[in-house]
């Protein structure tokens, strides 16, 4: 798949801890090795509330949540938060 990052995705990802940022390279990998998100081998969930056509999902890793658009063949990284209890480790800001 084609993986696009968008600025603010950029932007939310400096200020987090390294090994988070070492989780997402390799997620970013496995989703452009894969051939569609649900051949990616990732912990990903269709996100509630969506009007119809919209395709968001978030992509689990760990304790954080990565938001994402996924248009087949493409797939655009739009965000990165915290969820659970990373809160008790790095407050957020």
């Amino acid at each position: 798949m084609e993986v696009i990052i968008t600025r603010s995705f950029l932007k939310d990802l400096k200020s987090k801890p390294k090994a988070v940022v070492l989780a997402v390279e390799a997620l970013i990998t496995q989703l452009e090795t894969a051939k569609n998100l649900e051949q990616s081998g990732t912990d990903y969930r269709k996100m509630e509330g969506q009007k119809k056509g919209e395709s968001y999902y978030r992509i689990r890793l760990g304790d954080w949540r990565v938001g994402v658009e996924y248009i087949h063949p493409k797939i655009i990284v739009i965000r990165i938060l915290a969820r659970g209890e990373v809160y008790k480790y790095f407050p957020p800001q």
